[in-house]
């Protein structure tokens, strides 16, 4: 049996070898995935994995070191405080796409608005989502 720090390690060293820069948060994203914790709960304590899970992220880790986002890997994709869910089909939302946001909210001040809004495409539908919000 394997913890979740040794895994960590591990993982992140695997990642670091591939070129990912964001090695040890992607790789404690993928492990709090699996465990259904928050990456800072991740901090608090340490979890012995079983056989099933360590083969699961694994194949997490796997797809990650071939370069599929993190966001297809865990099926979310935070934007603008809002948590989004996301596949292969949508789009993942870019902190570029802040900009939009903040763009629009300037041309706002009390941030009311009364007008039609139109979001096509086929992204996860945050822009529309975190302006309604």
């Amino acid at each position: 049996m394997q913890n979740s720090e040794d895994w960590l390690a591990a993982a992140t060293q695997q990642l670091q070898q591939a070129g990912i820069d964001s090695a040890r948060v992607d790789a404690r994203c993928l492990l709090a995935h699996l465990l259904d914790q928050t990456p800072e709960q991740l901090l608090l304590q340490r979890v012995e994995l079983h056989e099933t899970q360590v083969a699961a992220l694994e194949g997490l880790l796997q797809r990650r070191i071939a370069r599929e986002p993190l966001a297809h890997l865990t099926g979310r994709k935070e934007f603008w405080s809002l948590d989004f869910a996301v596949n292969r089909h949508t789009l993942i939302p870019r902190p570029d796409s802040e900009t939009l946001i903040e763009a629009v909210l300037a041309r706002l001040p009390d941030h009311s608005f009364s007008g039609t809004i139109l979001d096509l495409g086929t992204g996860s539908g945050c822009l529309l989502l975190t302006l309604l919000h």
